[in-house]
């Protein structure tokens, strides 16, 4: 009987111990979270561009712009092949997550302010940022202005890799 009585106070005591100890645990600070980059943040940096064989064509600079008034985002191509600074808005494609939209507006300047039409829809394998890497495809043409420009014609499905730099 004693040493029934003595296990129940033993038990009690070792009950009230954990329960105390657990009760007693110093209170946890929360941690600031840093959120995740949005994609446009992630694809928004500075760039070597490469054609297909390899050989270094130009740097280039991609910067994200957010509007608030709308919640647009929009990035901005500096030096685009070399010749071209402009700012495109960005579209959420359900199927192509890290989609690029290059262009697309109406004309376009060079540097040396001759008119062009530049655009660059997302295809499968093109216009994408995957591992750092864009494998950018554009048309490019001044069709519409080599006359009134006199400048020779020129048209180009155009294929380059942006290769951004840390």
């Amino acid at each position: 009987m004693f040493f029934i009585r003595k296990y129940q106070q033993l038990t009690l005591a070792f009950i009230a111990g954990v329960s105390l100890f657990f009760s007693c645990t110093k209170e946890k600070t929360p941690v600031p979270v840093t959120p995740e980059p949005t994609k446009w943040e992630k694809i928004s940096g500075h760039y070597k561009v490469y054609d297909t064989t390899g050989v270094y064509l130009y740097d280039m600079d991609l910067i994200h712009i957010h509007n608030n008034v709308n919640n647009r985002d929009s990035i901005r191509f500096e030096n685009f092949d070399g010749e071209f600074t402009f700012t495109s808005e960005q579209q959420e494609w359900s199927n192509i997550p890290m989609g690029i939209t290059i262009g697309g507006g109406d004309t376009l300047y060079d540097s040396n302010n001759k008119r062009w039409k530049l655009y660059g829809p997302s295809w499968l394998e093109y216009n994408i940022f995957y591992n750092d890497t864009v494998n950018l495809r554009f048309n490019k043409t001044n069709i519409n202005y080599y006359i009134l420009d006199i400048t020779p014609y020129y048209a180009c499905d155009c294929k380059q890799i942006a290769v951004k730099q840390h």
